[in-house]
């Protein structure tokens, strides 16, 4: 129910409204008061959604009321009632208490009354709501700031995760390939710290962002290494029967990646057959390797490089691998034990 306050020094208009508002009781919750001190405790402890108060009054004026009421409680409507004898005086509280209506007396007719008070109502309920969407708003756009602001924390924090990986990853290779690299001219040393690169690079897209499937990896890979015009093929299938779980199926990727770059970097020509299957508790990655002529036609002449970059790569899947077999006429076998994969079910 609406709560409206009156406040008025002269005991004849209080009776005045009690009697015109009689009829609104259901609708409306009519607070009448003769002393503006004992209206102002009521609205200090009640939420009043209007005040209806005579300007003219000893002690506490209505003027005097409404400022108060703006500082205790911002959201009442505030109607004015008076009879104008300064207009100047009129004026004056008019432009500096926000005062929604103001009703001059005398008045005999129960709409003078009435017809400001609801309108009032309306006012605060309409003041309401806006007030309580741009508080919505407001809540909703410090939410997502918030969101914005741990997203960019994260992905600061990744990004120095990869840049400690990357950097300790080509320490690492540049640690146990030393020796190897040192042995090779510098044209091919350069050769081969980018080739290391590359492969740290694409580490860090496969295992530390977001996790993709079999489509996409397909794509991806066969953008990078098929192009069958240039007797460049690179073929990729699931022979599983199922999805599979995003955490294999990045290793999976990177398997084929290694060996895909490989051939890419090393070889003239080449066709390539990467199959994924399960073999009991394992998904396997079967690369085979079918050359387009009798032997390797190599972009590659120095066999100390080549021989190093062949077994950078055999490292790397071994590592990421639970198991490497090596049989005739396959470039190699990776297993991935189920219980090891991330989403597996």
């Amino acid at each position: 129910m609406n709560t409206v306050v009156l406040v008025d020094n002269d005991s004849k208009w209080i009776a005045n409204y009690k009697r015109m508002l009689a009829p609104f009781r259901e609708n409306l919750n009519c607070m009448y008061f003769e002393h503006s001190e004992k209206a102002m405790e009521y609205i200090t402890s009640h939420p009043v959604e209007v005040l209806v108060s005579e300007l003219d009054m000893p002690l506490m004026s209505g003027k005097e009321l409404f400022e108060m009421v703006d500082m205790l409680s911002p959201d009442t409507v505030k109607i004015a009632m008076t009879q104008v004898k300064n207009v100047a005086d009129t004026l004056d509280v008019l432009n500096h208490s926000r005062i929604f209506k103001l009703i001059l007396k005398p008045f005999f007719l129960v709409e003078d009354l009435v017809v400001p008070i609801q309108a009032g109502i309306m006012q605060y309920k309409s003041e309401k709501q806006e007030r309580d969407f741009r508080q919505r708003e407001e809540k909703e756009l410090e939410r997502l700031n918030q969101g914005v602001e741990e997203f960019w924390e994260k992905l600061g924090e990744k990004k120095q995760h990869y840049d400690r990986i990357c950097r300790l990853a080509m320490n690492i290779l540049a640690e146990d390939f030393s020796p190897q690299i040192a042995q090779l001219q510098q044209v091919e040393s350069e050769f081969a710290r980018e080739f290391c690169e590359k492969l740290l690079q694409e580490f860090v897209q496969y295992y530390m962002y977001e996790k993709r499937n079999f489509i996409y990896y397909m794509n991806y890979l066969k953008n990078q290494f098929h192009y069958a015009g240039r007797s460049c093929v690179f073929q990729i299938s699931n022979e599983t029967g199922r999805e599979i779980p995003p955490g294999v199926m990045k290793r999976i990727a990177y398997g084929m990646f290694l060996t895909g770059y490989w051939c890419q970097q090393c070889l003239e020509n080449y066709e390539i057959e990467n199959v994924i299957a399960i073999e009991g508790e394992y998904y396997v990655l079967k690369i085979i390797y079918r050359p387009s002529a009798a032997e390797m036609d190599y972009k590659i002449t120095s066999p100390r490089i080549q021989t190093l970059l062949l077994r950078i790569v055999e490292d790397l899947k071994r590592a990421l691998s639970d198991a490497q077999d090596l049989r005739q006429g396959l470039l190699g076998t990776l297993y991935y034990r189920f219980e090891n994969q991330e989403g597996a079910q």
